[in-house]
């Protein structure tokens, strides 16, 4: 199985608070719309979330009370009562060193803090909606998936926590850690998760790239981002066009596991996705006869529209910021709806019941808009859903369906479009349900793509012509002169951040071999030669500030 990295390696840790009191502390429970009172039906059963981590302080005060038993199990007497093939799981299972011990070892405490962290955020939002009474609604399925005597802290055991947890009956699983591939092994134990209604849920990852990160980007996951306290994109979160939620990750205060009266600040996208597994436990303590699915729909579309982020990230944080009372409310699987709506976000749902219109306009560059069905139920008849677009002369048809002849996904080089929904003569028991999102720019490969490799003399530049380069761009040319000659350089233009967004010349074939030269800055640099026929340059940036770009021309000549 593929070794799973976690992601608060990168988290940073800004005090530590021990016992005092602040009022910034609670900071992130209003921000995400937590409500004061949650209103739960009499006798509904309790809903589990398991945390498959790096271990769990089991005693601290902020969590003992919310700590999962197991019924089938009589406690230390070395018995497998319950049959599942785990001697004395009676509060969840470490299923690296194959025991009962969920706290990290007293010599990884300071390393191993992250799965106690992640409860404390689950327990103090699930606390403040329930009450004094909240212990009796949720509890915390600790399974540790990492070795007391581990080299370094990577989770090997990540999957298999996973499936512990499915086995025991979890109805919500959070995993916040990543790595960039998943095995087919991995697929299939995610794909029980989904087949037996557990909703997993990931962490997008603080790499700050673009890229998929596991689970998070499977599809069946719900993959959340995170936010600074300005609902702009946190500096480490991962992001990209998988991702569907985005929530705060910015100075999370929770549990500590150094003592039972510890905590600390902390910030990853790890800590949004713990507020993510919260608001699915309200959604489902709230609603119990909804599914995983419907709780998904509830999340997604009840997220609030982030208006003051970048434009490079619009259509990469999901639907928007998590919102816990409107996911609670779900206005989306309400009976309520209007006859046309204008939409704005770059995510969404067009529930379709009746003869309707929306418009979708969600501002920014992007590829295309692509509309998937979702779920569907009653009589169609001859209803039909068309797509528009205006091409200056007014609206004009480019596509339309017979709603029971629907491809699942439709695909749209444009944006805005108009959607229209003909249904006078439907079932009144029709009820379609469409996800769109826009299809995204991989703004880091907008002006280059792969290696280019060069044989002839000529010019190479960023490829932004009169626009600005790429942020976090990673552009490659490999030159090749003839045997027994050199290349030569000469920049006509130069505009980059100094010290920071560089062009590297490398002497042969790849970024292992020495640096030859690290141009960067406003002004045109002297004339240079390489040391041998061969060069790789390699252009990077980073997520700050752009500038104009350079051009660089190069030659052969004798050695």
């Amino acid at each position: 199985m593929e070794t799973v990295k976690y992601l608060f390696i990168f988290s940073v840790v800004i005090s530590n608070c021990l016992a005092a009191e602040s009022p910034e502390k609670d900071w992130f429970i209003q921000s995400i719309g937590t409500s004061s009172q949650l209103t739960i039906r009499d006798k509904q059963p309790g809903v589990v979330i398991a945390i498959v981590d790096d271990g769990f302080n089991t005693t601290h005060e902020a969590l003992h009370r919310f700590i999962w038993n197991n019924p089938g199990e009589i406690p230390d007497n070395k018995v497998d009562d319950d049959g599942n093939g785990y001697v004395d799981d009676v509060n969840g299972w470490d299923v690296s060193d194959n025991d009962n011990q969920l706290k990290p070892h007293p010599s990884r405490l300071i390393q191993y803090y992250h799965g106690t962290h992640l409860a404390g955020v689950i327990t103090r939002i699930l606390s403040t909606m329930l009450g004094e009474n909240a212990a009796d609604h949720f509890r915390i399925l600790p399974v540790k998936a990492i070795s007391d005597v581990a080299p370094n802290t990577y989770l090997k055991e990540g999957y298999r926590g996973i499936d512990y947890a499915i086995d025991m009956g979890a109805d919500i699983i959070l995993t916040a850690w990543s790595v960039a591939a998943i095995s087919r092994e991995e697929k299939n134990i995610l794909q029980k998760a989904e087949d037996q209604g557990i909703l997993v849920i990931a962490a997008a990852g603080n790499l700050s790239t673009e890229q998929p990160q596991y689970p998070a980007a499977e599809e069946s996951v719900l993959a959340i981002a995170a936010l600074n306290k300005l609902d702009q994109k946190l500096p480490v979160s991962s992001y990209g066009q998988s991702v569907d939620l985005a929530a705060p990750g910015e100075d999370i205060y929770s549990a500590d596991s150094i003592s039972d009266v510890d905590y600390r600040y902390r910030s990853g996208s790890s800590f949004a996705a713990a507020m993510a597994a919260a608001a699915a436990a309200a959604v489902r303590l709230a609603n119990p006869d909804f599914s995983s699915s419907d709780i998904k729909i509830c999340l997604k579309d009840s997220a609030a529209h982030l208006r003051n982020i970048s434009s490079r990230y619009r259509g990469k944080l999901g639907f928007g910021k998590l919102n816990i009372a409107s996911s609670v409310a779900c206005e989306i699987l309400n009976e309520s709806s209007s006859s046309n709506e204008i939409l704005s976000r770059t995510k969404g749902f067009l529930r379709a019941r009746q003869s309707r219109k929306w418009t979708i306009s969600p501002g920014g560059r992007f590829e295309g808009l692509r509309f998937n069905l979702f779920s569907k139920q009653g009589e169609a008849g001859d209803a039909r859903i068309v797509f528009f677009v205006d091409d200056g002369s007014g609206l004009r048809e480019i596509k339309g369906f017979d709603l029971d002849a629907l491809p699942g996904s439709v695909y749209l080089p444009h944006i805005p479009v108009q959607v229209e929904l003909e249904a006078e003569n439907a079932g009144s028991d029709l009820d379609y349900l469409f996800e769109y999102h826009v299809e995204t720019i991989d703004f880091t490969r907008e002006y280059c793509r792969d290696t280019v490799y060069l044989y002839k003399e000529g010019a190479i530049s960023d490829g932004s012509g009169e626009h600005d380069y790429a942020f976090h761009s990673s552009c490659k040319w490999l030159i090749t002169a003839p045997e027994g000659k050199v290349i030569r350089f000469e920049f006509s233009e130069l505009d980059t951040e100094a010290r920071v967004d560089k062009v590297l010349f490398f002497d042969g074939e790849g970024t292992h071999e020495p640096i030859m030269a690290s141009i960067s800055g406003p002004e045109i640099p002297p004339v240079f030669t390489t040391w041998n026929n061969q060069v790789l340059i390699w252009f990077v940036s980073d997520g700050q500030n752009q500038a104009a770009g350079w051009k660089v021309n190069y030659s052969f000549q004798e050695k």
